[in-house]
């Protein structure tokens, strides 16, 4: 699966800048910005909760959440570590956690919807096997216990993506299929916005949550996309749909 002979974009910045471009996704897009710490108390001042990540890489690896709590001290989460300290500790301990070598961007940090207790994601996924981008699969991702990333990975668990979105809407399903169409129509519009600059993709994975006001945001969008997760279906149409479609992309 990682011979992929097609356009991949590895920065989550560029693919951002192109977005936000384009005003019909731009409502959906965290706010994003470049690590430094001034930025970071900015946001956390302004959202509670800010995530920090490399700017390229995958997998949630190097992953870090800071959120203020109530008792005047900050959470600091990454994948295996989680900390309570007062606000004039928090960039030192970001610093240690952070590599040197590599950039790091911050996102505003979403409150996600959560089902059985844990948050989850969707991830939307795209292909483009002739002139238009096809969505072949929609599936949920409840994050591990404990943990602050969604990624199957680490542990993230699949999940039927409507049963979610009934799960949150308390089983209405007009405003299930609501979201559905909204979800389905905005990765469609972010497809044909990145292909209008890079115009070697094929295919994509969109990363898209929903907050506990039902809004829906999208953090970021893969060109190397990992599709294992649809295997774990109860249905696998989707799985094989997706598998098929990406052999015959990788042939030519």
């Amino acid at each position: 699966m990682d011979a992929r002979p097609y356009q991949q974009i590895a920065s989550k910045t560029l693919k951002t800048w192109v977005l936000q471009k384009n005003e019909a996704i731009r409502a959906y897009l965290p706010e994003t910005h470049w690590y430094h710490p001034e930025t970071l108390n900015l946001m956390l001042d302004k959202h509670g909760s800010v995530f920090i990540k490399p700017d390229k890489g995958g997998g949630g690896r190097g992953a870090i959440r800071i959120e203020k709590r109530s008792n005047q001290k900050v959470e600091c989460r990454s994948l295996n570590e989680r900390i309570l300290l007062p606000p004039e500790q928090i960039i030192g301990w970001i610093e240690r956690r952070l590599n040197p070598t590599k950039k790091y961007i911050m996102q505003q940090g979403i409150h996600l919807a959560t089902i059985k207790g844990r948050p989850f994601d969707l991830r939307i996924f795209l292909q483009k096997p002739r002139q238009e981008w096809e969505v072949n699969g929609i599936c949920a991702k409840l994050a591990s216990p404990g943990k602050i990333v969604t990624n199957y990975s680490k542990g993230g668990q699949p999940y039927e993506a409507y049963k979610a979105l009934l799960g949150i809407t308390s089983q209405d399903k007009k405003k299930a299929k609501e979201i559905f169409v909204e979800l389905y129509c905005l990765s469609k519009e972010i497809a044909k916005t990145l292909n209008s600059r890079f115009s070697g993709l094929k295919e994509l994975g969109i990363d898209a949550g929903i907050d506990k006001q039902l809004r829906i945001w999208i953090f970021e969008v893969n060109t190397k996309p990992n599709f294992k997760m649809f295997r774990y279906l109860p249905d696998r149409r989707m799985f094989m749909r997706i598998y098929q479609t990406h052999r015959k992309l990788c042939e030519r």
